[in-house]
């Protein structure tokens, strides 16, 4: 009896989950996100309804309960969850500009997730962008460097 009510339990859970991310799928990101806070309302800890939480927040725009949302599961015991909060992070951060810090996070992505092909994607991607802004700003220091040069050779001759 106590095994069937477990298991009762268990699909009642993954049915729960299947409402959240159906209503986000079909983009009905207000009944998702009401939906994610209403699981975290009762239970604080699932990592799942954080996550899907953090993933519509984002959605919508409300980068505060998204990073909040995300940070809070990037810890998960559950890899894979983990990873994919390091992922969307790693996303916010370079729509925000901060590319090193985004790096960073889709490294962590791929170290708990090493076959997430999109994290390495992202992560090749923003490194190749990030070594030639530094080839740019290399480039451009030189010919600031030259133009002080040949300034200051006019101005003695």
């Amino acid at each position: 009896m106590i095994r069937f009510s477990i298991i009762v339990l268990l699909m009642s859970a993954l049915q729960a989950q299947d409402k959240g991310r159906k209503a986000y799928e079909s983009g009905k990101y207000d009944e998702a996100r009401a939906y994610y806070e209403h699981v975290l309302n009762n239970r604080k800890n699932d990592a799942a309804a954080q996550f899907g939480l953090g993933a519509t927040a984002y959605k919508q725009q409300d980068m505060e309960i998204a990073i909040r949302s995300l940070n809070a599961v990037k810890n998960s015991d559950e890899p894979s969850l983990a990873a994919k909060a390091l992922y969307n992070l790693g996303n916010m951060f370079r729509d925000q500009q901060k590319m090193a810090e985004s790096l960073a996070m889709y490294k962590k992505a791929i170290e708990l997730d090493p076959i997430d092909k999109d994290a390495k994607i992202n992560y090749e991607l923003l490194k190749q962008v990030i070594e030639q802004d530094q080839q740019q700003d290399q480039q451009q220091d030189q010919n600031s460097e030259q133009r002080k040069e040949d300034d200051e050779q006019n101005q003695t001759s």
